[in-house]
């Protein structure tokens, strides 16, 4: 399918090369088709980095609301998340490093206005997966959610971003023990800070 492709093509040139540096031209070429075919589909390049975005969150959004339909305990639930986001943020980490570069960019409002949009739809299926060990008493009453989940995600901002990662990584450890270890801390603090 076109739009596939131009997708496809837009996110590995926005990864490789950032936003600005992106041409819609480059874009045209890698996913072989006109220049006209992306504005058709897509309206502009900022649409066309949105359209990435929901691509990628639409996927990790199914996967939360499973979690969350699930039989799991809360601390299971919330096990399953610290997986599933350790695991997409370090196989992903260019994309990610342009998204976080992109929203601390003052230059376009609008797009850093949409990128909030989508990435809020998965904060609220957290949130959900949070509120519910509340209900259920093995969540603490008076934990803010909103920080909660501040410190997971920017525990993987540090963890995975090119420069910082190096920082954290122990001397000789590989990948995956570094992965590893991150779930782990992660569980432990978070699960520290939520039950009871």
């Amino acid at each position: 399918m076109t739009s596939d492709k131009i997708l496809s093509a837009a996110r590995g040139l926005f990864e490789e090369k950032g936003f600005d540096l992106t041409s819609v031209r480059e874009i045209a070429t890698k996913a072989e088709v006109n220049v006209a075919l992306i504005n058709y589909h897509f309206g502009s390049k900022e649409n066309l980095l949105l359209a990435v975005m929901e691509q990628s969150v639409d996927a990790t959004r199914m996967k939360l609301h499973d979690i969350n339909q699930s039989e799991a305990t809360s601390e299971e639930k919330l096990n399953q998340v610290i997986e599933l986001y350790v695991e997409k943020i370090f196989n992903n980490c260019r994309y990610h490093q342009l998204i976080h570069r992109e929203m601390s960019t003052t230059q376009r409002p609008e797009l850093v206005e949409g990128i909030n949009k989508i990435l809020n739809r998965n904060s609220a299926e957290l949130r959900k997966l949070l509120e519910e060990g509340q209900r259920k008493k093995v969540f603490k009453k008076d934990i803010d959610i909103d920080l909660a989940m501040a410190t997971l995600f920017g525990v993987l901002y540090q963890v995975t971003h090119a420069i910082f990662k190096k920082r954290w990584t122990r001397a000789g450890e590989d990948d995956d023990a570094f992965k590893k270890r991150v779930k782990k801390y992660l569980f432990d603090l978070l699960t520290g800070y939520l039950v009871k």
